[in-house]
């Protein structure tokens, strides 16, 4: 079949020895021929009786069984040297599909167990025609009836319970078994490692809690609440399991991950809305990386802004006029639902609105695409997730996992320490010694500034008040938090903390369709979000309010301090008689970076109440107001035209020279 170019199909056992143990499955030209000649190295240093012998050692035979001493202990209760030759013939008939052959599962999940009894009886008469057996054997072998264990006596059953939860923690293995043997994490050391780890005889201590992953999964399971798909035909997909069978999936589906951020520990992995009913089945906690919206924005703007020496208060532009080396039609992104426009506003006020076109304008003017990227590679997400352009990092195009949500929200909660998450505590050798201590291991850094933090955290606060996106998302105790809702309400998210753990979820269709309309992390992440993170509070017994951070503002650094709402400076008499209204806004600073210059873009010009324009001899109502200057290199000076600027700030010029602003029209 391969010098035809067909990569499909069966291989010889060397060769699928070869794959189990030291190579991945990958469908591709180059890991055939290093299936070749490892399988030709192999037999010309082993017999083809050794070979086999180690290829019925890891061959997997259905629910947790690898090899057939664990599989007959599993569906038979046995050792190998008790087995009937029915039994053996049906392990056999197992290998071709473990899915659909699986005993257990033919005999009572389906209660129908001809498929495998047919199975059988063609591996038996193979071995007839090939003079294995006698005529005799054959017949008994055939007439035998086949007794399965309805419960396990040695693997767990055909699936075993906490299935998210196991398999993640086994991925998470294999992930630090990497890091400790000093090896690339690529898909052939991780198919070894993932062999070393079934076959080496390790002892693995898990961080689970069955108790709190299945209220998790209770809640993801049960709600009530979750959007309708756009579309009909969009409420159901179908998942192949093998064999040419499919399991039904309802859309859209859910995922959660809940973490104890004061450690790392992974209290709950749900990766969708159906338990698993096959080994392996899609974990979409950190098996899919789908669009966050705007979850991302404390963590790749705001966060980021804050650490280099910005405040809560800091204006920002919010009008439709072009940004600087932003790639859109418009130059500029819209708003969630079009319009907002407030001219500017603070920082704090622009996270708690999610205003897309604010956030882009924070992300170019303050922080940066390199920047950015630098603060989410510091909190634990994997390059490959990060869209490094203004749509990944500023309006959440950048798909990062649930998992990593959940650890990056942490790390705010924990004053800005990243701590690598973790769901198993250590790994100990066959011989009893430790082969891995998370504690020894486990990856930490300072992400952000604790003041950082704090005013990441005090924010998100208002995020989730009345006001906020995110109201829905509160359930007694003191939260704070972000909503995401992302572009064609492909999928929703929301990601938070309380005084004990970090949490996040996400909403959507496995085939990336659109949810109804009126789908938003407000409407629907966010109540979700609040029921999971209720049920694992009252699960591990943690009801009692607490703060998220405990630590004063002055102990980590703030002060108070104010500035003009327009130029961030520190305000003048003028800034205060603003005509369009904007004022001054006193909000936290790190100290020593509270704004002391004054203000270079407001002066004071006798302008007609009226018009809001510069006053004449005929205007008969006038006032002292501040009007604003627009220097060079300052984001307004993008606009097309001053009427687009002047919508927004009343006689802006970009002239020092006040008689540049327009004369009043209206009087006289």
């Amino acid at each position: 079949t391969f010098i035809h170019g067909d990569v499909q199909g069966g291989s010889t056992i060397t060769c699928q020895l070869v794959k189990l143990t030291l190579l991945t499955s990958d469908q591709n030209f180059k890991r055939k021929v290093q299936e070749a000649y490892l399988a030709l190295q192999l037999e010309e240093q082993i017999s083809k009786e050794q070979i086999l012998e180690e290829y019925l050692n890891v061959i997997y035979l259905g629910g947790s069984s690898y090899g057939v001493k664990i599989a007959a202990l599993d569906y038979f209760g046995k050792d190998l040297d008790e087995l009937t030759l029915r039994e053996c013939a049906t392990l056999a008939a197992v290998i071709r599909n473990p899915y659909r052959y699986n005993p257990r599962r033919n005999y009572y999940t389906l209660d129908n167990p001809q498929q495998l009894i047919d199975r059988t009886n063609l591996v038996l008469k193979e071995m007839l025609s090939q003079d294995l057996i006698t005529e005799e054997e054959y017949q008994d072998a055939v007439n035998e009836e086949l007794h399965v264990l309805e419960e396990s006596m040695g693997a767990s059953d055909a699936m075993y319970d906490n299935a998210y939860y196991v398999e993640y923690a086994i991925y998470d293995v294999v992930t630090k078994m990497l890091r400790v043997e000093n090896l690339e994490d690529n898909s052939t050391n991780r198919s070894a490692m993932q062999q070393k780890l079934r076959t080496g005889g390790y002892s693995v201590y898990t961080s689970l809690d069955p108790a709190v992953q299945e209220a998790a999964q209770k809640v993801i399971t049960e709600w009530d609440g979750y959007p309708n798909m756009r579309y009909s035909n969009d409420r159901t997909s179908q998942s192949s399991l093998g064999g040419g069978e499919y399991l039904t999936l309802v859309q859209p589906q859910a995922a959660a991950a809940v973490i104890d951020w004061h450690t790392g520990e992974i209290v709950a992995v749900v990766g969708g809305r159906q338990e698993p009913v096959q080994k392996m089945q899609l974990n979409r906690a950190y098996q899919m990386d789908m669009p966050v919206g705007s979850s991302i924005k404390p963590l790749s703007v705001y966060g980021p802004a804050f650490d280099l020496g910005y405040s809560p208060g800091t204006p920002v532009l919010n009008l439709p006029i072009p940004i600087v080396n932003w790639h859109s039609e418009k130059g500029y992104p819209e708003n969630y639902g079009g319009g907002g426009f407030t001219g500017v506003e603070s920082m704090r006020y622009a996270l708690n609105k999610s205003h897309n076109t604010a956030t882009a304008q924070a992300l170019m003017t303050y922080v940066g695409i390199e920047n950015s990227v630098s603060y989410l590679l510091r909190l634990g997400v994997d390059p490959d997730h990060i869209l490094a352009n203004g749509s990944g990092l500023a309006l959440g195009s950048s798909g990062l996992s649930v998992l990593e949500m959940a650890t990056a929200f942490g790390a705010i909660a924990n004053l800005g320490e990243y701590q690598e998450s973790y769901a198993f505590t250590k790994v100990l050798n066959p011989d009893g010694s430790t082969y891995i201590d998370i504690s020894q291991i486990q990856l930490k850094r300072q992400a952000f500034k604790q003041s950082t933090a704090w005013m990441l955290v005090d924010v998100l606060k208002g995020c989730v008040s009345s006001s906020g996106t995110g109201s829905r998302a509160n359930f007694g105790l003191t939260i704070a938090g972000k909503t995401g809702t992302n572009s064609n309400n492909i999928g929703v998210t929301f990601a938070g903390m309380s005084g004990y753990y970090s949490a996040a979820v996400w909403i959507g269709s496995d085939n990336y369709k659109p949810l109804v309309s009126s789908a938003t992390g407000g409407s629907y992440a966010a109540p979700l979000w609040a029921q999971l993170m209720k049920a694992v509070h009252v699960q591990t017994g943690m009801t009692e309010d607490r703060e998220i951070i405990t630590k004063s503002a002055a102990s980590v650094g703030l002060v108070a301090g104010t500035c003009c709402s327009v130029s961030g400076m520190a305000p003048t008499s003028a800034c205060q008689h603003d005509i369009n209204g904007y004022d001054t806004t006193t909000d936290y600073y790190l100290s020593g970076t509270e704004p002391t210059t004054p203000c270079n873009m407001h002066r004071a010009v006798r302008m007609c109440r009226r018009s809001k324009r510069r006053a004449t001899s005929s205007c008969s109502s006038t006032s002292v107001y501040g009007v604003i200057y627009i220097p060079a290199g300052h984001p307004l000076r993008m606009a097309e035209s001053m009427s687009d600027v002047r919508e927004y700030f009343a006689g802006a010029s970009t002239d020092e020279d006040t008689t540049s602003i327009p004369r009043c029209n209206v009087c006289g």
